[in-house]
């Protein structure tokens, strides 16, 4: 355990009814094991209708995957994650989970506030620890209060955003009482964001011929008596939505690349033909239970993660081999679909969703373009042949990603800092971030490679 991080004695925390009438409590539990797998994960029921963002779940809120990182101490108080996972009750039934971290320092998060705690180190004001809800090394989103849809499906939509606004009020409560700096709420999904800050409403833009355009964002800072905020960062997915016709999926990657201009097909079956018919490379699609009939895949696939960590400067190992041997082991193998050729990638499909998780190649194997093959093209071609709608590569790369026909997405986090001082220079440095991504990503959807896009 980092010196300085301990985590929170416990005990039952008791909040005041709510306004509508309900008693809600909060228990902090020091793993994820000491939840029941099937409790935890009855709260992601439901979750899988991609047409509501609201609803939208993932599949690394699986007790499996969570569990997996913390058993392997990859996610543990020796690297600096202190498990303090919230049970929800309501009238004295546990109804929900909360995935919850104390941090001893900002890596493995992909909302980066390393300039916050820079901020905070100049005034004086100590950053660490602070309180993480969400899944440790995973940029992706998904309902970061988790609530049992059989227990709360009488509830109105108002109780419900009742029930998030006491959440976090108990996190912010609990932040003050322990000496904790802040509380971050990070790829929460856009409603329970909303519920918690406020609604975030599209940039209107105004110009002249005479002045440059001026921009307006009505976005709320902390209207609620929590005093929270929400930030937006932006990646890029790709949608099986074909703009051109009718928005209707791709009948094949062929489909695909006729959405794009002639010169940039060329080049995109360019680079393929170099990686499969100039190379000679085969590309292999391996899922679930098959990936155990492949002997030494798993720690192959370890292998590949580590090359790429140990090439790149930024790069670092957050998995270790007992992680990718603990998972295939797991409820969560089914999940798993690893894409192969000399170099691989680690990725994870569930309810229509493809994820790019990690990728890599042995040294001395590598082609010329074999990394795009198998993060970008291979990947598609298999979203497109499976009848998958959305495939999300992860943070970062979003230049090579937007010219291959990835949309950028805004997505979502919440804040509370406990220091009134610190809270307001970093709230108005988000609302000006915020506002840049609004206005990025309308640019960026109205020159989509693959054609014009929405954005709604």
């Amino acid at each position: 355990m980092r010196q300085g991080v301990r985590p929170i004695p416990s005990q039952l925390f008791a909040t005041p009814p709510f306004s509508l009438g309900r008693k809600i409590e909060f228990e902090l539990n020091p793993s994820i094991n000491s939840i029941p797998a099937s409790d935890w994960d009855a709260c992601l029921e439901g979750h899988n209708d991609h047409n509501n963002t609201a609803a939208a779940s993932s599949p690394f809120l699986e007790h499996a995957w969570i569990r997996c990182m913390e058993e392997s101490n990859c996610a543990s108080p020796e690297t600096g994650w202190i498990p303090q996972h919230v049970t929800i009750r309501i009238d004295g039934r546990a109804a929900g989970y909360v995935p919850l971290y104390i941090k001893g320092h900002s890596m493995g998060e992909f909302i980066f506030d390393t300039a916050w705690a820079d901020a905070a180190y100049q005034s004086g004001i100590q950053y660490y620890p602070k309180l993480l809800v969400g899944v440790p090394f995973t940029p992706v989103t998904g309902s970061r209060i988790l609530l049992n849809p059989k227990i709360v499906s009488t509830f109105s939509r108002e109780q419900l955003r009742q029930v998030r606004i006491s959440v976090g009020e108990f996190l912010s409560r609990i932040a003050h009482s322990n000496g904790i700096s802040s509380v971050h709420i990070n790829f929460l999904t856009d409603e329970e964001a909303a519920d918690l800050v406020g609604p975030l409403q599209e940039a209107q833009s105004t110009e002249d011929k005479d002045e440059k355009p001026m921009n307006f964002v009505k976005f709320i800072l902390g209207k609620l008596e929590n005093k929270y905020f929400r930030r937006t960062s932006m990646q890029y997915h790709w949608i099986n939505s074909n703009a051109k016709n009718d928005n209707k999926p791709y009948e094949s990657f062929e489909d695909y690349l006729r959405c794009f201009k002639s010169k940039r097909r060329i080049n995109i079956r360019r680079e393929r033909n170099k990686v499969t018919k100039e190379s000679n490379v085969r590309v292999d699609a391996v899922i679930g239970q098959d990936i155990l009939k492949h002997h030494g895949l798993v720690d192959r696939m370890y292998e590949i993660y580590v090359s790429t960590v140990e090439k790149m400067m930024y790069g670092r190992q957050y998995l270790s081999i007992d992680f990718f041997r603990l998972l295939v082991k797991s409820k969560f193998l089914k999940n798993l679909c690893f894409i192969c050729a000399r170099r691989s990638t680690f990725n994870i499909v569930k309810d229509g969703v493809f994820y790019g998780r990690y990728w890599g190649c042995l040294p001395g194997m590598d082609v010329k373009n074999l990394h795009f093959e198998t993060c970008y093209w291979s990947a598609i071609e298999f979203c497109i042949d499976k009848g998958l709608w959305k495939m999300e590569p992860g943070a970062g790369g979003g230049d090579y990603k937007w010219a291959r026909g990835f949309d950028p997405v805004l997505v979502h986090s919440t804040h509370y800092i406990c220091d009134n001082g610190l809270r307001r220079v970093v709230g108005q440095a988000v609302h000006e971030e915020t506002e840049n991504h609004i206005l990025v990503r309308k640019h960026l959807l109205d020159r989509s490679a693959v054609g014009q896009r929405s954005a709604s």
